[in-house]
């Protein structure tokens, strides 16, 4: 028996070693994970403020492109493409777009005490800003437009808006034009058409974002604005700022800082639409 256990001892001996001096089997060779970091898009890519704009009027759009129109009686009303189907904050398809917008960015209710529907136009304004890729941090979660007007008051290095003076700035596409409303404006400055900006305090304010500028005119699409996402022509002067309006008293711009955005066909005007 020695002998065979010796033998079988050398060959399982033999084998081991033939194991171990054997070379692993060769795998094809594999490039690097990819990431996207490592592969740059065959697609152009919008920055933050054209998804900003282009996300306004995607809203605008399923609201069914409402455009606010002067009236020769000086009251403002508004059009929609399709004068035979107006839309309203209530309708079942509208509301379920501002319940996004409103749980988007805040966790209060957006029912009031007396069952009434919680003004929601910063709501709007904020999940713009989430659509297009800002964080929290870059750009507050709120449902009152002067939270940011006073976050961007004093703006940190890296931030992407600062609040600007209107009478010395143009607003130009991505930018939020604020206006002061109600009690926050006095009758001094609502006769002026504007605020002293260095007077701003907090208050009542709505804010739209401008979507297209041409001469003599601004496009800026607003939420909660007549009960729906509606796009105003607003008057500018040959230089590009906003001219003084009684009827909205500016009070502040929340400009984009660095590179102009990408340039957006401006909406063509319409002829005569009849006003809901």
């Amino acid at each position: 028996m020695r002998p065979r256990r010796a033998l079988a001892a050398a060959g399982l001996a033999a084998s081991l070693a033939g194991c171990a001096s054997a070379p692993p089997p060769r795998t094809p060779d594999r490039p690097p994970p990819l990431t996207a970091s490592s592969v740059p898009p065959a697609f152009p890519v919008p920055g933050a403020c054209e998804r900003m704009v282009h996300l306004a009027r995607q809203e605008w759009t399923l609201f069914g492109s409402p455009e606010v129109l002067a009236q020769p009686d000086g009251a403002a009303r508004v059009a929609f493409a399709d004068a035979a189907a107006p839309t309203h904050e209530l309708h079942a398809p509208m509301l379920s777009r501002v319940l996004v917008y409103w749980y988007g960015v805040s966790r209060s209710p957006i029912v009031g005490t007396q069952g009434e529907l919680r003004p929601w136009s910063a709501a709007f304004v904020s999940w713009l800003a989430r659509g297009a890729g800002y964080t929290a941090d870059e750009f507050p979660q709120t449902v009152l437009h002067w939270d940011y007007i006073e976050r961007f008051m004093r703006p940190r290095p890296g931030d992407a808006f600062e609040t600007r003076d209107p009478l010395h700035h143009a607003p130009r596409a991505g930018d939020l034009v604020c206006n002061a409303r109600e009690a926050t404006v006095d009758a001094g400055a609502r006769q002026a058409g504007v605020l002293p900006f260095a007077s701003l305090r907090r208050g009542a304010y709505h804010c739209d974002l401008v979507v297209a500028v041409q001469p003599g005119e601004a496009q800026a699409i607003g939420g909660n604005v007549s009960d729906v996402v509606a796009l105003t022509r607003l008057r500018i002067a040959e230089d590009g700022r906003l001219l003084p309006d009684p009827k909205r008293p500016w009070a502040a711009i929340v400009a984009r800082r660095g590179t102009a955005c990408a340039p957006v066909p401006p909406v063509p005007a319409r002829g005569p639409v009849p006003a809901t």
